[in-house]
């Protein structure tokens, strides 16, 4: 019984996460694909239902790269 309330509660968890994680990255690349593009792109609207939909996965990707890629890449090159 407590590894089934265990199990139960990693599902939740895991969900959780991945939708928090899907919002933080889907928002920060819209914003960011915003201000690139000047307010052009993307056409999609900020709030949406699922950020990790087939539409959205690269602006989700983009918002990675800026919240990851960007400052381990700054990080290197400074101290290399």
């Amino acid at each position: 019984m407590p590894e089934l309330l265990l199990r139960g509660l990693m599902l939740l968890a895991e969900i959780a996460l991945e939708i928090i994680i899907g919002y933080v990255f889907y928002t920060t690349g819209w914003l960011a694909l915003r201000l690139l593009t000047l307010g052009h792109y993307p056409n999609l609207p900020l709030r949406i239902s699922d950020p990790t939909a087939s539409r959205s996965a690269w602006v989700a990707a983009f918002g990675f790269f800026c919240l990851v890629g960007l400052p381990l890449t700054w990080l290197t090159v400074t101290y290399s």
